[in-house]
Order: C-alpha cells, then sequence, then structure tokens
C-alpha cells in the first residue's frame, strides 16, 4: 500500500502507510520556517521522542497504537493504524460510551500521564483491539503531541477542563454528557475543587 495523505494537523503530517506488511499510521513533524534550523530540528525531534515515550508508557494503562518505529532524523512516528471511528461521531448514538471515556482518562492520569489535547476526536472507538491484555475498553488514545508526564492534581484538573470545554461545545445535545463523563472519572474532593478553582480563574481572566 503506497504512503497516502491522511491529515495534517498544526505541528504535523498524518499519512497511511505499510510498515513491513502492516497498515501503519506515520506522524511526521513539520518543519518551522520561521525557527532557525538547527532550533527547529532540535525542537521537532525533542517532541518526536517525547510523543513515542508517552505513547509507550501509556499503553501500560489505556488503549493506544502500537509503536513500530521512531525516526529522529525524519522526526517521524510510524504507529500501528487504528481502525475505527472517533468517538466524536459514536458518542451520541452510544451515551454509555460518556462513561467509559471517563474512566480510561481516570487509568491515564493514575499512570501519570496528561493527554493535553484530549477531545472526542483524539479518542477512537474500535472493535479489532488485541484483547490478549484483559482490557475490556474499545477506546483507543491517539496524539499525545502535548502531552506531558505528571502526577500534579492540578495538571489533571487543567486535562479534564479542557476535555470538558471541548466536549461540551461539540456535544451540547447529549443529555447530561459531561456528568456521565465524570461519574466515570469518580473524581476525588481534591479533584473537584481544583477543578472549580481552575475554572473561577479562567472566568476571571
Amino acid at each position: 500500500m503506497p504512503k497516502n495523505f491522511y491529515k495534517k494537523g498544526a505541528e504535523a503530517e498524518l499519512s497511511k502507510t505499510d510498515f513491513e506488511g502492516i497498515c501503519a499510521l506515520s506522524k511526521k513533524r513539520i518543519s518551522k520556517g520561521y525557527r532557525e534550523k538547527t532550533l527547529d530540528d532540535s525542537i521537532r525531534k525533542l517532541r518526536t521522542r517525547s510523543e513515542a515515550k508517552l505513547i509507550k508508557e501509556a499503553a501500560s494503562a489505556v488503549n493506544v497504537p502500537h509503536i513500530l518505529k521512531v525516526d529522529d532524523k525524519s522526526c517521524e512516528i510510524i504507529m500501528e493504524f487504528v481502525e475505527g471511528v472517533a468517538l466524536k461521531e459514536a458518542i451520541e448514538k452510544t451515551p454509555a460510551l460518556c462513561e467509559e471515556a471517563g474512566r480510561e482518562i481516570k487509568k491515564l492520569h493514575d499512570a501519570g500521564i496528561i493527554h493535553g489535547d484530549l477531545t472526542t476526536s483524539n479518542i477512537i472507538v474500535s472493535d479489532k483491539l488485541d484483547s490478549s491484555k484483559g482490557r475490556k475498553s474499545n477506546l483507543v488514545f491517539v496524539d499525545f503531541g502535548l502531552g506531558s508526564f505528571s502526577k500534579k492534581v492540578e495538571d489533571k484538573a487543567t486535562d479534564l477542563i479542557v476535555f470538558k470545554k471541548t466536549f461540551n461545545a461539540t456535544h451540547s445535545s447529549l443529555k447530561n454528557g459531561w456528568s456521565k463523563v465524570l461519574k466515570g472519572y469518580s473524581p476525588g474532593q481534591e479533584m473537584i475543587l481544583k477543578m472549580e478553582a481552575i475554572e473561577k480563574r479562567a472566568r476571571y481572566h
């Protein structure tokens, strides 16, 4: 299967490709012409390595694409292509996915990983996952380009607030959708208070 264009974002180009007979996705970070070349190469290489490490670590807690190759020189990550549909397209037909999303995000946070760009577009619903790991969820997290490692409640709360804003904007017609996400996440009192504080700060800035 020849490499072909899939999607272009602000930071990277995604292309569907073949890797040693495996249907794969290539994520290649785009060079920024406004940055000095040595600095640009260094930043892209660092972010490529960081994202690959996050995905590998996240695999111990949630479903993520399997990393097939990381190429520092081309700032490219090649990973398995996940067959499925974006949660964005499925959640209103299957509201139970709200709670499931909350539960899976909690597992990610408990592993000390902040996604950084939680949206229903960055979670894939797939029925073609390897069940050998014993996981019951069919949700797959993708695009860790803005992610980080952190165990701080502040960072986890911020990750949830980002998701809340995009979730409510995208799925405003879904009755009690966000409440169901929170039910699945089951935040403790410290997390609830931190989220309230972050939202309050946002309102006054």
